[in-house]
């Protein structure tokens, strides 16, 4: 990515001078780059864990990350943890295997080691080590049951191309002669001998839990976490009833939990004799002294584990996580099934249903936003014209992109023109109704980079598509003229792992603004563009925050600066114009790219021929990976209000 970020204008995480301090004979460009990884990984921190900018414990796992970077190597993490699906499948989570909280999960992961890669070449990898068999036992799960979730959760990463994951089980850490490689049988023939093997080989001898609890804070920490999940985990394996009052359970989660540490303790120290390379990151609150505490949900709730609970989608695309029960008490949102599996809640709306003439659609929510639309039935049941075009605009006014994948005879260009009419009123420019997105070299037909296979900035349509309006005091003034909406078909299938659109909403965006530069300082605000392509445009007083014509909702209108050193077309020239001097111009506009590319925000889209896309111009804005020049990636874009 062409982008250079600032360290780290978007985080709150900024480490004081005394942790650099701490790091001897140190290389600057080493330590930025060093800190700005540190400040990336801590944009998914636990919501209210520690800050590491309010200690010096910091300045370890600093010095990790700067031996990999002196050492230009990928960043290395693990983390223990997708143990098994909780036993309490009536009110937590809606069955033994993974679903779609574990697939936002894993993807948020393997965004967080891409984020990485954005602005270190070498990237980043995450081991996750399943610490299921450790415990399955206590909690009264089947041996079979743990390999059946880690099975799955391996098919789901290579289902869906996360490649920065990685898996460990425990046989890989512990020295137990059994077979490489493991079948259901003989995994569960073998289950017990690895934890009598994990005990025996990393126990420490001595060990007492209720000491620990009471002198050492992380493990206090872990141990109320216990408490809190075992409660419901266990309330149907040992109801309270006849024999079983509401203390006696108690003081049994306690032993259990108890026991838990115990183990938890042995596997930490076989984790970190394993893997003594690797920063070691937890789904537990900690002092942040030894481990990095992370959410595993894009999800403001504290259940930020997908195996301790459900997810649901609003219709705006964001995510709520709670207990099963909750949902289904929820008038407002329904259970949704994927492969004859419940998977997740979603918001009720007669937007995600039509076509039930001809079989229907399925709607796939996409991290860390958007929607993926596909016949019900298979490829090819629908087409092009028995898209809802009413429903599709409305649902990408919510929720964009809206991508439409497997329908026929939507390379049609005939049928394409059609169904933008439908959809809206088209609105061609200089290009005519249907402009060709694909790579023509030095023949910019005066749109600059759109049709070059360089990165493009974070834009939206119709900037520069201008008119002349006569002022109040007979002066004329340049106004930008943008339209609504996007409608994309994908003659061609884009270069694998390149040639992406992405898309970044700003529902997503101000969710993650940092405090010290609030939505109500952006409001007022204005900016200027000038370039020296189309017509060498300049316009003064852009509003950076503009409401959505149809939600009301808050939206970024901003053109990410493309100064000359980042393009062989034209320079792109921006500035803001009213910044008050507690939040300049320069940090505004800093934190706003840092955000437009953050992982968590920004969805990369990959095409696949045929596919449609409807986005909303004004709910998001978008730009274009770069791709191997002259290389076979055409698209079709019509523009619309």
């Amino acid at each position: 990515m062409p982008s250079v970020l600032k360290v780290d204008t978007a985080d709150d995480l900024a480490f004081p001078a005394a942790l650099a301090e701490r790091l001897e004979d140190t290389e600057q460009p080493y330590l930025e780059t060093s800190t700005h990884i540190l400040s990336i990984i801590s944009r998914y921190k636990l919501a209210n864990d520690v800050s590491l900018a309010k200690t010096n414990d910091g300045v370890n796992f600093l010095a990790h990350i700067y031996s990999r970077v002196a050492a230009n190597e990928p960043v290395l993490m693990c983390l223990p943890a997708f143990p098994f699906k909780s036993p309490n499948r009536s009110t937590k989570v809606l069955g033994r295997l993974p679903d779609k909280a574990e697939e936002f999960a894993l993807a948020h992961l393997n965004g967080l080691c891409a984020a990485i890669g954005d602005i270190y070449a070498p990237g980043a990898r995450l081991m996750v080590v399943s610490d299921g068999l450790v415990y399955n036992d206590l909690l009264g799960v089947p041996d079979k049951d743990v390999w059946a979730y880690g099975e799955a959760l391996r098919a789901l990463q290579t289902k869906r191309g996360f490649h920065h994951i990685e898996f460990c089980r425990l046989k890989d850490i512990v020295h137990v002669d059994v077979p490489n490689e493991l079948d259901e049988i003989r995994y569960v023939a073998n289950a017990t001998n690895f934890r009598h093997a994990l005990l025996k080989q990393f126990s420490k001898p001595g060990y007492n839990v209720s000491l620990r609890i009471s002198e050492d804070e992380d493990t206090c920490l872990t141990y109320r976490g216990y408490i809190k999940f075992l409660e419901t985990d266990l309330q149907n394996v040992y109801p309270i009833g006849e024999g079983r009052s509401k203390s006696k359970y108690k003081r049994g989660i306690e032993y259990i939990a108890k026991q838990m540490l115990m183990r938890g303790d042995a596997f930490a120290r076989a984790v970190r004799e394993r893997f003594p390379d690797r920063l070691r990151l937890s789904i537990h609150a900690s002092t942040g002294e030894n481990k990095l505490s992370i959410n595993l949900l894009p999800t403001d709730t504290t259940f930020t584990t997908p195996w301790h609970c459900s997810i649901a989608f609003r219709l705006d695309g964001t995510t709520i996580t709670g207990h099963r029960s909750d949902f289904e008490a929820n008038d407002h949102f329904e259970l949704v099934y994927e492969d004859s599996r419940p998977s997740y809640f979603r918001e009720k709306s007669d937007l995600l249903s039509w076509g039930d003439e001809r079989g229907g659609i399925t709607c796939d929510p996409q991290y860390p936003a958007g929607i993926i639309i596909r016949p019900a039935t298979g490829k090819g049941a629908l087409s092009i014209k028995d898209v809802d075009a009413s429903k599709v605009r409305a649902l990408a006014q919510r929720n964009s992109p809206v991508i439409l994948r497997g329908f026929s005879q939507t390379r049609n260009r005939d049928f394409f023109v059609e169904k933008a009419g439908e959809l809206g009123t088209p609105t061609g420019w200089k290009f005519g109704l249907v402009l060709e997105v694909k790579d023509r070299g030095a023949d910019t037909r005066g749109l600059n980079n759109v049709l070059s296979a360089e990165w493009m900035p974070f834009h939206y349509d119709g900037l520069f598509k201008t008119v002349k309006k006569v002022k109040e005091d007979g002066s004329e003034e340049l106004v930008s003229t943008p339209p609504g909406f996007q409608f994309f078909t994908a003659v061609t299938e884009s270069p694998k792992d390149t040639g992406f659109t992405l898309f970044s909403s700003s529902t997503l965006l101000f969710k993650h603004l940092p405090a010290h530069i609030p939505l109500t300082t952006l409001r007022p605000l204005t900016w200027t563009v000038s370039t020296s392509s189309f017509n060498s445009t300049v316009i003064h007083g852009l509003p950076l925050v503009v409401e959505h014509p149809v939600t009301g909702r808050p939206c970024l209108r901003f053109h990410e600066p493309w100064p000359q050193s980042k393009t062989r077309f034209e320079a792109t020239n921006v500035e803001i114009d009213n910044a008050a001097a507690d939040a300049d111009a320069e940090s505004i506009s800093d934190t706003l790219v840092s955000l437009l590319h953050d992982r968590r925000v920004a969805y990369y889209h990959s095409w696949e021929k045929g596919d449609l896309l409807v986005n909303d111009n004004v709910l998001t804005m978008h730009t274009r990976s770069d791709f191997t020049a002259g290389c076979d990636r055409e698209l079709w874009r019509i523009n619309f209000d």
